[in-house]
């Protein structure tokens, strides 16, 4: 049987949000992130992004959401993520990008993906898409 080799790839939030959010073509991501796992991908997100998923689903907070529903939806946005402690070298790393059109969320989570050894990185946001590529990371499988 052959083995195959763990690869590490990284989910921006806008993705993990995509998991749970239909008009945010959840079902595509859902798609890709299995070819991913078919692949030998281990998907790995910043703990940022578990805060980035709560802001969403409190922004997107509708009366009849009890908070077993909320907890049921943020856990199904982290489902299979590894989360990633902060530390300083990701924030060192997050600092010296000199792009222009980076935030600084996601500034971190691209600095927390070098950091983790990361070759793929995985987001909706065309900003945060073209700094990946420009530093080497892969965005698609």
């Amino acid at each position: 049987m052959k083995k195959i080799e763990q690869q590490i790839c990284y989910l921006d939030s806008n993705v993990l949000i995509s998991r749970i959010s239909p008009e945010r073509r959840s079902d595509l991501i859902a798609h890709y992130l299995q070819q991913g796992r078919l692949q030998g991908f281990t998907f790995f997100s910043s703990v940022l992004a578990s805060l980035e998923v709560s802001r969403f689903l409190h922004r997107t907070n509708t009366p009849e959401r009890t908070q077993k529903q909320f907890q049921e939806h943020k856990t199904d946005a982290l489902a299979g993520t590894e989360l990633v402690r902060l530390n300083s070298q990701m924030l060192t790393s997050a600092s010296t990008f000199t792009f222009p059109h980076l935030g600084s969320l996601d500034s971190i989570h691209l600095g927390t993906a070098q950091a983790i050894g990361a070759s793929h990185f995985l987001t909706n946001d065309k900003q945060l898409l073209r700094a990946c590529e420009e530093v080497g990371l892969a965005t698609s499988f």
